[in-house]
């Protein structure tokens, strides 16, 4: 049985809790970081709750919960998926009532990849990327 990966599990619980999608900056922010880099950086100096949309009531929620939920996202979009959890273990880390465990993290590549210099407006960034990643081409045949 093939394993889930749960890279895209925790990019998506972080653009819920931040109301932020990943491949866009957040507007009005004065770094001009993406949602993960920005993510990343909350994590380093131990402010996640930071990430938390600000139009969220902190009534609704805990934050201990939140901080919770975020540190298991981090740990899904780690860079390889070797240190990821599937995803049986993030449900039980979800179902889990206590703080999680410090659980080492690796800063993933994305966080310096992406980052395009201020003053560029482009979406693009092929001309500057460092990915090693390769790419295939399939042709599909009908019968």
């Amino acid at each position: 049985m093939p394993i889930a990966d749960t890279y895209s599990y925790g990019v998506v619980v972080l653009e819920i809790l931040s109301g932020q999608k990943s491949n866009e900056i957040k507007q009005g922010d004065p770094v001009g970081e993406y949602l993960l880099q920005r993510a990343w950086k909350l994590y380093e100096s131990n402010n996640l709750i930071e990430l938390v949309d600000e139009n969220l009531d902190q009534d609704e929620y805990e934050l201990e919960t939140v901080t919770k939920v975020i540190e298991i996202a981090l740990m899904c979009i780690q860079s390889s998926h070797s240190l990821r959890p599937t995803m049986s273990e993030v449900v039980v880390l979800l179902k889990t009532n206590s703080l999680l465990e410090p659980r080492p993290l690796t800063r993933p590549v994305f966080v310096d990849v992406n980052q395009r210099p201020r003053g560029d407006s482009s979406t693009s960034t092929a001309s500057s990327s460092t990915s090693n990643a390769t790419a295939s081409i399939s042709r599909v045949l009908g019968r």
